[in-house]
């Protein structure tokens, strides 16, 4: 589910699944958006879809091969992604 989708969702559907509130969420991106430098080449998934794409990661414990079939990207950049969203907000 990508992040457009999700605004669909009531509050409780978005906990559920997502396993954070909308509230955290929104604090999440927030702080990817501070971190992330804005030069450069534009990457191919919005912050709010590359935070979702990590959580998926996390919560769903598919392999980035799935996740990264389900956002369209390759496996490498969903790693990428990953591991570029647990170092800004660790």
């Amino acid at each position: 589910m990508k992040y457009l989708d999700s605004k669909k969702l009531s509050d409780a559907q978005f906990k559920r699944y997502t396993s954070i509130s909308r509230s955290t969420f929104s604090l999440m991106v927030e702080q990817m958006h501070m971190q992330i430098p804005s030069k450069g080449r534009p990457a191919k998934l919005c912050l709010e879809d590359q935070v979702f794409l990590c959580l998926s990661y996390w919560r769903e414990y598919k392999t980035l091969f799935h996740v990264a079939t389900s956002y369209g990207v390759s496996e490498s950049t969903a790693s990428r992604i990953v591991r570029q969203v647990e170092d800004t907000l660790s």
